[in-house]
C-alpha cells in the first residue's frame, strides 16, 4: 500500500501476510509487492541494461527484498537482497549479466560501488529490450514493513561489470576484491590465526557445561541406561536418552568433512595464483564429474573436469603433511566449544569413528528399482514403493547398516534418503503442488506405482458400487 507520496518518492507499507494466504494469496508471488509498469507497451533497456531502484528501510530490523523483472511471456529474472535496519541505497541489477549458475556460482560477484545494494543471486533471464514490469516485494512478512521507494532509472553497465568474473578468486580460494577481518593474505597469517584459535578453543572448553561422555545432560542418570541411544516417552513428552541414561538434546551439524573441490577447467580466468598441478599441493588437484542430471544441477555450468580443493590445500598449508589428523582434532574441539554435541549426516567416517561425539548415518536403498518423477527431482526421483525390487533394496540397506553399526553406542540413528520432492509445496497450481501424483497417473502400464494405485482404486470402487447407485462395472470409470 502506498501510504504517502513526496514527488518521485513513495512511502510504502508491505502488509503482513495472513497464514491462510502464506502459500499463494495476494499476488502472483503470494506476497505483498509494488508493481511498476510502463505507461504503454514495454521498456527497452537494451542500451542501458542496468536498473537502479532507490530504497530506504524504515524498520529497526533487516528486510529481505525480492525483485522480479518480467519480459516476454515465460521470461523473468528474479533475485533477493537484504537491507540493513534504517539503511538506504540503490538496488542495482544488471539485467543482461551472465547467469550466476551458468558461471558455476550461486551468486555473481559484485563490483564495489558506494551506496548500491547489488542484486547478484539471480535466477532466470529476460530480454532487456522488452521489459513489461518490475515487481518489488517482501516474502510473507509477519509484521507490516515500511519502506521508501524512489523512481526507477537505468544506465549502461561499466567495464567493472563486464569483466566482473576476471580473477575474482585468490590463491587461498577467497574473493580477491573483498576485505574482511578474517581474510588471509599469507601462509604465515594462516598459521598464526590457527594458533590463536587453538588457544581460544582451550579457554572455551574449560568453561563448557558438564555433560556425560555422549554429550548428554549430566544428571547422574534419570533414565535407564541401555548401552545405546534410545527414546522414551515420559509424562507425555518424548526424550532422547544417551547410553548412560541421561537426557540428550541433539545439536548437530551436517557435512563435517575436509573437502569442497572447485571446478577450474575452462574458467581459469576466474582464478589467480592457482597452485601448479605438479607442485607441492598437487594432491589437491582432481578430475571430477557431477553431471548426474539432478534438479539441483539444472542450469549449472562448469560441473566437470579439473578441480582444485582450496580447503584441503589450506589445511596442508596450516598444519603440514599430517593435516588430516590435526583437522580432526581441531574440528572436534570446535564443535564442542561451539555447543554442538552431534556429528550430522554426510560427515567424515574417520571423524565419527574417533568416538568423541555421537553421530548419525545417512542411508539409501541399495540396488535397482523403479522410481517416480515429480518433475522437480532436486536430489533425484522418488523410489517407487510398489516395486518389489524396492523392498529388496531396503532389506539390503538395513542388513549392511546393521552389520556395520549395530554395536556402536555412539550411533544415534539413521536418515534414509534426503529431500525427495513430492511437488512444489508453494504452488497454488494443483498440477505442480501434487506433481508426483500427477506423474504417477500419467505413467505407462509398466509403472508399479500406477498399477498399484489402479488395483486399490478398483477395490475401492468395487466396495462403493451398488446397483442403486448405478455404477455398473467400476473398471470403466478408470479409463
Amino acid at each position: 500500500m502506498v501510504e504517502a507520496r513526496d514527488g518521485e518518492r513513495l512511502r510504502v507499507v508491505f502488509a503482513p501476510t495472513p497464514p491462510s494466504t502464506a502459500s499463494g494469496g495476494g499476488s502472483v508471488w503470494g506476497q505483498p509487492e509494488v508493481l511498476f509498469r510502463p505507461a504503454k507497451g514495454s521498456w527497452d533497456w537494451a542500451a542501458a541494461g542496468k536498473l537502479f531502484i532507490p530504497v530506504e528501510n524504515l524498520e529497526a530490523e533487516p528486510v529481505t527484498i525480492v525483485l522480479r523483472i518480467d519480459g516476454s511471456p515465460g521470461q523473468e529474472l528474479s533475485g533477493k537482497v537484504a537491507i540493513a535496519p534504517h539503511d538506504a541505497g540503490d538496488l542495482a541489477i544488471w539485467i543482461g549479466a551472465p547467469s550466476p549458475r551458468a558461471m558455476g556460482m550461486i551468486a555473481g560477484p559484485a563490483a564495489a560501488a558506494t551506496g548500491t545494494m547489488p542484486v547478484i543471486a539471480t535466477e532466470g533471464a529476460v530480454d532487456p529490450s522488452h521489459i513489461t514490469s518490475v515487481r518489488l516485494g517482501i516474502a510473507r512478512p509477519s509484521t507490516a514493513q515500511h519502506m521508501i521507494l524512489g523512481s526507477l532509472h537505468t544506465e549502461p553497465p561499466g567495464e567493472a561489470e563486464k569483466n566482473a568474473y576476471d580473477g575474482i578468486v585468490d590463491g587461498f580460494g577467497q574473493f580477491r576484491h573483498g576485505s574482511w577481518p578474517e581474510k588471509i593474505s599469507s601462509v604465515e597469517m594462516l598459521r598464526a590465526r590457527g594458533a590463536e584459535e587453538a588457544r581460544n578453543l582451550t579457554g572455551l572448553l574449560a568453561h563448557a557445561p558438564k555433560r556425560d561422555r555422549y554429550g548428554g545432560i549430566d544428571t547422574a542418570g534419570g533414565f535407564r541406561g541401555s548401552g545405546y541411544f534410545r527414546t522414551e516417552r515420559r509424562d507425555g513428552r518424548w526424550w532422547l536418552v544417551t547410553p548412560d541414561g541421561n537426557p540428550f538434546f541433539s545439536i548437530g551439524m551436517d557435512v563435517v568433512q575436509p573437502g569442497g573441490a572447485t571446478y577450474v577447467e575452462d574458467r581459469e580466468f576466474m582464478f589467480r595464483d592457482l597452485p601448479a598441478r605438479d607442485g607441492e599441493l598437487a594432491a589437491h588437484w582432481s578430475e571430477r564429474d557431477d553431471r548426474r542430471g539432478l534438479g539441483a544441477q539444472r542450469g549449472r555450468g562448469f560441473d566437470h573436469g579439473h578441480a582444485f580443493d582450496f580447503y584441503r590445500a589450506n589445511l596442508e598449508r596450516k598444519f603440514g603433511a599430517d593435516w588430516q589428523a590435526h583437522w580432526r582434532e581441531e574440528t572436534l574441539a570446535r564443535l564442542e566449544a561451539w555447543g554442538f554435541n552431534t556429528i550430522g549426516d554426510w560427515s567424515e567416517a574417520e571423524l565419527c569413528a574417533i568416538h568423541h561425539l555421537p553421530y548419525t548415518v545417512p542411508l539409501s536403498p541399495e540396488g535397482e528399482f523403479a522410481k517416480v518423477s515429480s518433475g522437480i527431482d532436486w536430489w533425484g526421483p522418488m523410489p517407487d514403493v510398489f516395486d518389489p525390487d524396492f523392498a529388496a533394496a531396503v532389506d539390503r540397506m538395513a542388513d549392511h547398516a546393521g552389520a556395520r553399526f549395530r554395536s556402536d553406542p555412539y550411533l544415534i540413528g539413521y536418515f534414509v534418503d534426503n529431500e525427495l520432492a513430492w511437488g512444489s509445496g508453494s504452488s497454488t497450481d494443483p498440477h505442480q503442488r501434487y506433481s508426483i501424483a500427477v506423474g504417477v497417473l500419467a505413467a505407462g502400464p509398466q509403472s508399479p506405482a500406477k498399477s498399484g494405485l489402479h488395483r486399490r482404486a478398483l477395490r475401492a470402487l468395487s466396495r462403493a458400487a451398488t446397483p442403486r447407485r448405478g455404477l455398473g462395472d467400476p473398471a470403466r470409470h478408470l479409463g
